[in-house]
């Protein structure tokens, strides 16, 4: 670990401490803000945390705003493909990550994991869905959800690791692609044993378009019709002006 990261897990950790006694788990993250810019290329979550009892098992969730998703299969109907089958799922992360501090999953471990939505299978279990009441089963519609998330880099196919500096400490980091959503972001970060979770902690986080981004994210949203004659304007003017700089034989 480079020097910055151990001076931010000092800064973090240290006035958590009196918290880590008492209860035995304390989790901080380095920034609770990524600002997204003209050319942002992605950024992290560098996330630092303390456990007391070495045996406990730490799990961390990632999640970006939430929203209903519809998702359709396409049948074919007299000759012709139309979107017919379809699976309504509410309250769905637009971002998800998690991590575990062990790759032994026992059954009681995985119980407390559906439990608390470890997991993209375990994702499900806490969503609400509802389907048409053709022969199709729910499982296909989140396969494709999840493989379309995958493909937008919003969800990853393999958990993210959790990195020890001793029995005590340890850190982990979250990608946040170019594509990330914007919003308010939960960390959920869960100490488990014996199959319980015997501490949860959520800390925020704010994902945030400024500058330029904002002010064009902001004006499409809040003003639609100005912006709308803006662009127009725009346009015609763009077209004014390389026709009238045009070298013409």
């Amino acid at each position: 670990m480079n020097i910055a990261k151990l001076l931010i897990l000092f800064i973090i950790i240290f006035p958590l401490g009196a918290n880590a006694k008492t209860n035995g788990f304390a989790v901080g993250i380095a920034s609770n803000h990524i600002d997204i810019t003209v050319g942002f290329d992605g950024s992290s979550i560098e996330l630092f945390g303390d456990r007391r009892d070495k045996k406990a098992v730490v799990a961390i969730v990632v999640e970006g705003p939430k929203k209903n998703v519809t998702i359709w299969k396409k049948a074919k109907i007299m000759g012709t493909w139309v979107n017919f089958h379809y699976a309504k799922f509410k309250k769905i992360p637009t971002y998800y990550n998690y991590a575990i501090s062990t790759d032994k999953i026992s059954k009681v471990l995985s119980k407390a994991m559906t439990q608390n939505a470890i997991g993209h299978e375990a994702l499900f279990n806490k969503v609400n869905s509802e389907k048409n009441k053709k022969r199709e089963d729910i499982e296909i519609f989140q396969d494709a959800l999840l493989q379309k998330n995958y493909d937008l880099g919003v969800f990853f196919e393999k958990p993210a690791e959790i990195d020890f500096i001793n029995d005590n400490f340890f850190h982990a980091s979250f990608k946040v692609p170019p594509s990330a959503p914007t919003g308010d972001y939960k960390i959920h970060s869960f100490l488990i044993k014996n199959g319980k979770v015997v501490n949860h902690i959520i800390n925020d986080l704010k994902v945030e378009q400024v500058g330029l981004n904002a002010f064009i994210y902001k004006s499409a949203q809040n003003y639609s019709f100005v912006y709308a004659m803006f662009c127009i304007f725009l346009a015609l003017f763009a077209g004014w002006l390389v026709s009238s700089v045009r070298v013409r034989p």
